[in-house]
């Protein structure tokens, strides 16, 4: 619907009015013709910068949308980033707790990453990191499953409504999917391609005291073990 409908009836009207001769007086008509004729033109512009003004909007709220999608993804990996994860396990953390199911969390990191940029280079290691997160994306397939990328080789994968053996057939996996990318790693002492090692912390049935550091604190321990027992495997906990 035209916005100055109204006033174009207005018009309209007036300008009926001077054809049937409505006004005797003809220096009253040229007048009154003469601000129908400008009122005319004032509402023809304020339509058009009306128009201007949606479209302008139109491009704001896009412009919005990929903000805030540029706030939540990672630029090189093209997966979600530790803000998003954050948020995400911040409402799956209350979720759970309200319900009390078992919550799942793993934490990722991809072994002698430093070595990996050391032997092929910078470039060769942003290939590698998108191709790493990829492949875990494809292999956490659940709906309500998510994956992001925690900071540097390091990924983070949340699972709701997963207990303990659960955590740990995901994360194992994980594992399995980058050996199956079999991308060559001559700097890595555990294995002539890149590898994974991984935490998994499940909290089995969420209290009122348990706190959201608890399981990432936990899932953090699991990885600093499974990298100080060798690397390229799983620990993990529950409670």
């Amino acid at each position: 619907m035209d916005l100055f409908k109204q006033e174009y009836d207005i018009i309209s009207k007036g300008e009926a009015l001077l054809e049937e001769g409505g006004l005797s007086d003809e220096v009253s008509a040229k007048h009154y013709r003469t601000l129908l004729r400008h009122y005319r033109k004032l509402f023809s512009q304020l339509r058009h910068l009306v128009k201007i003004s949606d479209i302008q909007q139109n491009d704001l709220n896009h412009l919005n949308k990929q903000l805030v999608r540029l706030s939540q993804f990672d630029p090189l990996t093209g997966i979600p980033n530790r803000r998003r994860f954050e948020e995400e396990l911040n409402r799956e953390w209350r979720r759970h707790q309200r319900l009390g199911i078992p919550l799942s969390l793993i934490m990722i990191d991809i072994d002698h990453f430093k070595q990996y940029n050391d032997t092929y280079g910078h470039s060769a290691g942003d290939d590698c990191l998108r191709k790493v997160a990829q492949a875990l994306s494809v292999a956490v397939n659940r709906p309500g499953d998510f994956v992001a990328r925690f900071g540097g080789e390091e990924f983070v994968c949340v699972l709701p409504e997963t207990d303990s053996p659960g955590g740990i057939a995901v994360g194992q996996r994980l594992c399995n999917m980058i050996r199956l990318l079999a991308i060559p790693h001559h700097g890595s002492c555990v294995a002539d391609y890149v590898t994974i090692s991984i935490g998994v912390a499940t909290l089995t049935c969420p209290a009122a005291d348990n706190t959201i550091q608890e399981i990432i604190t936990a899932a953090d321990r699991c990885l600093y073990k499974a990298k100080a027992s060798g690397r390229n495997r799983l620990e993990s906990v529950f409670f």
